[in-house]
Formats: C-alpha cells, structure tokens, sequence
C-alpha cells in the first residue's frame, strides 16, 4: 500500500458543477462557490478511507487558477494544505521525496472535447490545443509525466466521465470514479452525492493499496502548442528561445508557416515544465 498520498485538485470535474457559457470557475462566481464546497467533500472522502486503510500521510495540493481555493477549515485536519506558492518552473517541486502517489480530483476534459464539461487546457482563452509526441494531451497528461519523473504513479481520477476516459488513455492501469455524465460544456446530470463519496472512497483505497510502476515520458520527445492568436504564439517562441529551447513554427504546405503554433523538442521533464 502507498502510504504517502497527494491529493491533486482542480475543480471544473467535480460533482454539481457545469459553469455558464463563455465562463470558467473564476474566482467568487457562483460556480467557483459550489465547486470549492463540493471538492472539499470529494476529498474528505478519500482521506477518510485511506487514512483508515493505512495511509501515514495525505498531501493536498489546490491548483486550480493559482490555488488557495479551499477552506483549510473545511478540511479532514489529517491533510496537510500544500500553498501554490510555486512558480510553473517549480510545478510539484515540493512533493520531491515527500510522497508515494498522486491522486487526481476535478480534473477535466482537454480544450476542444465535443461534450466535455468546461474542458481546456491550462487556459480556454489562449490555447488551441497541446500535442506531445502528436498525440493531443491535457493537464492530467502533464502532470501525470511530472509526477512520475519523481517516483509517483498516478493511482486515482474522480472526474466526469469523458475526462475519466482521457485519464485512462493518459495512465493506462489508473482507477477512475466518475463524478458526473458529460452533456455538453456547460451540461451535465449529476450524481447523488452520498453514492459517489461512497464509491470515492471504496475505489481510491483500491487504487492506493495496489502499486504499479510509474510510466515516465521517454525523451527525446516532441511539443507543440497551438494558440489561438498569432501574437501570443509569437511571445511563446521568443520566450522558448531566450530559454535555451529548440523551438520553431512548424511547416505547411499552405501557410508556409503555422504561425498558430509552436514545436519544440524537450529532452528533459524540466524542458516539459518549460513548455507548459
């Protein structure tokens, strides 16, 4: 059984949430108010069933739009609050050494999912899409490929059921619990909440008591990003170059240039965090 658990959290695949056309979960809309309550549930759930399964330590780590979404007060107080106070560069920085495997809550569906509720990626009014190896990733991908490159499989995924399914491609042996049925980006049907905090906490000490080897990203690998203005497409290739990347727009054999996206090659999970 892993014993050290962190907890990763977002907030748009949780239960009772769906947000409001041409709107995310900004901070102290009313969506964001429901979302932030209801993960606080999600994960008292799971740290309860660990906690009583074995677990010595269960990390919390609140990413959603720069983090510090939750009431610490509101928490099971067996969990330790991690601060987002890291900058993209230090992405899971902290959790060197300090744990075992990562758990995934109200992650969501990639940007362009037909029916994924409020689904993009890092962020809906910049980014087209994120390619890796050309295959077209989201953020559980990312952080999966970080979380392993420190040691820590990806055990766990509570989120609506379309992003369940992009979880289980992204980490193929992870645990899935469905918190919702995906309609369309601002639809869902929603379950009963006793019934899904039930099957949250039965199907996570599942996935914590089994261990399974983490599946690093095997370098040399090949980004891309495509944004959907030119102009920040641009800023992105000049700040890959100031860094040291090798970076370019890609060919076409219409455009010339793709001047919508950006290539790099990445040899190292930190070149990765560079890219995001």
């Amino acid at each position: 059984m892993y014993e050290r658990v962190l907890l990763a959290l977002d907030l748009e695949g949780v239960n009772n949430v769906a947000g409001e056309p041409y709107s995310g979960l900004a901070r102290d809309t009313e969506g964001w108010f429901v979302a932030k309550e209801q993960a606080v549930l999600e994960i008292n759930a799971a740290a309860k069933a660990i906690f009583e399964a074995g677990a010595r330590k269960v990390g919390l780590w609140d990413n959603h739009g720069g983090g510090n979404n939750i009431d610490k007060t509101a928490l099971d107080p067996r969990i330790t609050l991690i601060p987002y106070d890291f900058g993209l560069s230090e992405r899971m920085s902290f959790a060197d050494g300090e744990y075992d495997c990562i758990c995934f809550f109200g992650y969501h569906a990639m940007e362009g999912t037909l029916g994924g509720v409020l689904a993009h990626t890092i962020n809906s009014k910049i980014v087209q899409y994120y390619k890796l190896n050309g295959r077209y990733i989201g953020e559980v991908d990312m952080d999966a490929y970080i979380a392993a490159s420190k040691g820590m499989p990806s055990r766990f995924f509570a989120g609506g059921n379309i992003a369940c399914e992009q979880a289980k491609r992204a980490v193929g042996q992870i645990v899935t619990v469905e918190t919702k049925k995906e309609i369309s980006r601002n639809e869902a049907i929603f379950r009963n909440n006793e019934e899904l905090l039930a099957e949250i906490g039965k199907k996570i000490v599942e996935a914590v008591e089994t261990e399974a080897s983490p599946f690093p990203l095997q370098f040399p690998s090949v980004w891309e990003k495509s944004f959907k203005r030119t102009e920040d497409a641009a800023k992105y290739l000049l700040k890959l170059r100031s860094l040291g990347m090798d970076s370019k727009h890609p060919d076409d054999e219409v455009l010339g240039k793709d001047a919508h996206t950006v290539v790099s090659t990445i040899y190292n999970i930190d070149d990765l965090i560079k890219c995001i």
